[in-house]
């Protein structure tokens, strides 16, 4: 993922937590627990291994350990690390999905000039695939 030395600090839902509703804010948000809902943040979302997410996302990096189930907007980068999944339809600048993860799914790109309010996502892809 890239990285942002800008970026401020990060919230957590720990392991014991549920959350259902929206979470919004400027900083990062690390999910251990279960959320359901919006999740908008202009930091990064990092879904650890214990976390299960169903959401609609908008985040700058997303990066998956846990489960996302969702509509997701990775407005930089989205990871799925050899413990994640992901089910759902996700667009983002860049992809990266690590060996042993599971994406299944829409994946759409967004152009380097494309800004917030004017996505131009293409389809790259349907179907599910495991990686091993």
């Amino acid at each position: 993922m890239v990285k942002d030395v800008t970026s401020g600090s990060t919230s957590l839902v720990s392991r014991p937590m549920v959350v259902e509703g929206e979470i919004s804010g400027d900083e990062s948000l690390h999910v251990d627990g279960r959320v359901k809902g919006i999740i908008r943040l202009k930091g990064d979302l990092f879904v650890g291994v214990s976390g299960i997410v169903e959401a609609e996302i908008d985040a700058r990096n997303v990066v998956i350990q846990g489960t996302i189930t969702g509509k997701v907007l990775a407005r930089r980068q989205l990871e799925v690390q050899p413990s994640g999944r992901f089910n759902g339809e996700c667009t983002a600048a860049s992809y990266e999905i690590r060996e042993g993860a599971i994406f299944e799914g829409i994946s759409r790109m967004i152009s380097s000039n494309t800004t917030q309010n004017t996505l131009a996502a293409v389809p790259s892809g349907e179907g599910s695939k495991k990686l091993s």
